[in-house]
């Protein structure tokens, strides 16, 4: 079983990248997903979307694979082996999760039937140079441990814009293939190599200085709901810890609303949120919005009403009492939200 790595920071378009790949590959595949939060929204994206659907689509939604849960993680990866036994096994990690580490990780359990292959990192080339600049340590390990970089978002972009972001990448990684767009219309053979044989190695030293403690960014809990990345990260220069918060409903009394919302989260109204989306009620129609490099989509959804806010520093008292398009219908302070919530003066169920 080859193990494929597909990763990238928060919202580069990981699944969208995966969706497409599996159209294309002839290969017996299964799919690992891995989600920051407490729902995985994507593998039921990806189930929706396969053509073969005998294709196993399999949720990770113990913890990150990088760092907390790295046992779990490998473990799984030995069921899979033995139990579907499939030839790819393309794994999608959360857009937090320290590529170096899950590699290393990986050569405990590499033998003859597992075999990791040489990553691809999506890159959201118009929102790069703002997100390694908040982000660095973690886009560069990613980057420097890359068999093959592909970007994504380049809309509106220059070639010698495209260009500034290569030649950054080439950088941190020489070795690295660079592809400027996948959605071009790549031929069978492209994606066929795309599915490489090539194994993968773990970079250690140089610019992605290795694996920091064995299990990245000093990967820790940063409350019950996120994982730390601290100032053990190989070069003692400290990264955002990250958190979430997750909702099982939202309701919204118009799109408009819902829009008004995006926008707000955009402002940092809620906090520093990197990535928020879900499947939102909306009167009686279920919509799923995206946020991602500092804009917004909203689109047709599917049931079950579930949203997930990702980032550095979420303001959770004001997400509760605001968040949905409604407010609490009568005053209570904010160290009673709870105690609200429970009274049903909220509509806003399910809250993590």
């Amino acid at each position: 079983m080859r193990v494929l790595i597909v990763t990238g920071f928060l919202g580069a378009g990981k699944t969208t990248f995966i969706k497409e790949l599996l159209k294309h590959t002839k290969r017996y595949t299964a799919v690992l997903e891995n989600e920051f939060g407490d729902i995985n929204l994507d593998s039921r994206e990806i189930s929706a979307s396969a053509d073969n659907k005998d294709m196993q689509v399999l949720e990770f939604m113990e913890g990150c694979v990088c760092c907390s849960k790295k046992d779990s993680f490998l473990y799984s990866i030995l069921t899979v082996s033995t139990g579907i036994a499939p030839e790819y096994l393309i794994v999608e990690p959360s857009g937090v999760a320290k590529l170096s580490s899950i590699l290393a990780g990986l050569e405990k359990v590499r033998y003859e039937k597992i075999i990791p292959v040489s990553p691809i990192v999506i890159v959201a080339a118009k929102s790069f140079f703002a997100n390694i600049r908040e982000y660095g340590n973690l886009m560069e390990d990613q980057i420097a441990n890359a068999g093959h970089v592909i970007f994504s978002k380049t809309e509106g972009m220059s070639a010698d814009e495209l260009e500034e972001v290569k030649e950054k990448i080439r950088e941190i990684n020489p070795g690295a293939k660079i592809t400027e767009s996948y959605q071009d219309g790549k031929s069978e053979d492209w994606w066929t190599e795309v599915m490489s044989d090539e194994e993968a190695h773990v970079v250690v030293g140089g610019i992605c200085h290795g694996v920091a403690g064995g299990n990245g960014y000093g990967a820790g809990l940063a409350d019950d709901n996120g994982y730390g990345f601290g100032a053990d990260n190989g070069d003692n220069i400290a990264q955002p810890a990250f958190e979430q918060m997750t909702f099982d409903l939202m309701e919204f009394n118009s799109v408009g609303a819902l829009a008004v919302f995006c926008e707000d989260l955009l402002s940092k109204s809620y906090g520093d949120i990197a990535r928020a989306k879900g499947v939102v009620k909306v009167c009686d129609e279920a919509l799923r919005f995206d946020i991602a490099d500092n804009s917004y989509v909203i689109t047709g959804g599917e049931e079950p009403f579930q949203s997930v806010f990702i980032g550095p520093s979420i303001d959770r008292e004001k997400l509760l009492l605001n968040a949905g398009g409604y407010k609490l219908n009568k005053k209570i302070s904010k160290r009673n939200v709870a105690k609200a919530q429970e009274e049903g003066y909220t509509k806003i169920r399910g809250v993590r």
